[in-house]
C-alpha cells in the first residue's frame, strides 16, 4: 500500500474512492461546509509543494502525533479547517469577549459554591437526624468498644466523601478565574487603514496554526513558512509571508515580552 501524501489525503476528504474510505470519513464528509470544501480544493492545487512533505517528516521525527491519527496530513487538514472556522467566528471585540468570559467565570464559581454548600447542608442534616435517633451509643457489656454496624460504617464513608467533594468544589471555584495566558490574541480591528482585510481572522488563524506546529514539531520549529502557505490557502486574499506569521505571534505587552525572554527553551 502506497504511503499517504497530502494529495491523496485531501482526495479522501473530498471524495472517497472506495467503501472503506467512505465509511471511515463519512462523519467528517457530512460535516464539511461549502467553505470547507472550497478550502480543501484550493489546498489540493498546491498539494505537491515539497513544504508539506518536509512538515510531515518533522512531525514523524518528533513522534508527538496521537496514536489514533493515521498520518500527519489528516491532522494538518483537520487542524487547518478548525483554525479557519475559529478565526472566522471571532466577530466580537476583545473587550466584549473578556466581559463574557468574566460573566461565565462568575456563573461557574457561583454554581460550584452553591453545590458545595448543598453538600455541607446534607452532611449537617444527616448528622442531626442520626443524633436525634441515637443520642448516645450503646455501651459494650465487656467495656470493649463495639465496631459500628455495616450500615453506620457505610454512612460514615458517604459523609467523608461529601466533605471531600465540598472541599474540592471550593478549590475548583478558586481556580476558575486563574489568570491563564491566552494562546491566541484577538486584534481589536478587523481591517482599516494600514491593515489587511480580515486582519483579525488572519492573525487568529496564524497563531492557532503556529501553536499546532509547535506541538507537533517542537517550539524550536514553528515552521512560519508552512503556516504562511496554509494561511494563503485558507484565505485566498491574505498574501502573507513567514515574517507576517512571526509578527502575528510576537508578544505585544511588556509582561509577555519579559516572560518570553526569561523562559528557557525546552
Amino acid at each position: 500500500m502506497a504511503a499517504p501524501t497530502l494529495e491523496s489525503t485531501l482526495n479522501r476528504f473530498l471524495q472517497p474512492t472506495n467503501l472503506n474510505e467512505e465509511l471511515r470519513y463519512r462523519p467528517l464528509i457530512r460535516s464539511l461546509s461549502e467553505a470547507d470544501r472550497a478550502h480543501l480544493a484550493r489546498w489540493l492545487k498546491d498539494a505537491r509543494d515539497p513544504v508539506w512533505e518536509q512538515l510531515a517528516a518533522a512531525t514523524r521525527q518528533r513522534g508527538k502525533l496521537r496514536a489514533y491519527v493515521e498520518d500527519p496530513y489528516s491532522y494538518f487538514i483537520d487542524s487547518a479547517l478548525r483554525a479557519r472556522q475559529f478565526a472566522e467566528s471571532q466577530i466580537d471585540t476583545p473587550d466584549l469577549q473578556r466581559k463574557r468570559k468574566q460573566q461565565r467565570e462568575q456563573e461557574e464559581r457561583r454554581d460550584l459554591l452553591v453545590l458545595a454548600d448543598e453538600m455541607d447542608r446534607m452532611v449537617r442534616n444527616y448528622l442531626a437526624c442520626r443524633n436525634a435517633q441515637y443520642p448516645q451509643p450503646v455501651p459494650s457489656p465487656s467495656g470493649v468498644p463495639l465496631s459500628p454496624p455495616p450500615r453506620e460504617a457505610e454512612g460514615k464513608r458517604a459523609l467523608e466523601w461529601f466533605k471531600r467533594e465540598a472541599q474540592r468544589l471550593r478549590q475548583l471555584a478558586k481556580r476558575v478565574s486563574a489568570d491563564e495566558p491566552e494562546t491566541v490574541r484577538v486584534s481589536r480591528q478587523r481591517g482599516g487603514k494600514g491593515k489587511r482585510a480580515q486582519s483579525r481572522e488572519l492573525s487568529v488563524f496564524m497563531q492557532k496554526m503556529v501553536t499546532c506546529m509547535c506541538q507537533l514539531c517542537g517550539k524550536r520549529k514553528p515552521h512560519h513558512h508552512a503556516v504562511a502557505a496554509m494561511t494563503n490557502i485558507a484565505f485566498p486574499d491574505a498574501d502573507v509571508v513567514g515574517e507576517d506569521v512571526r509578527s502575528a505571534c510576537r508578544p505585544t505587552t511588556r509582561t509577555a515580552r519579559r516572560k518570553r525572554c526569561t523562559q528557557s527553551p525546552k
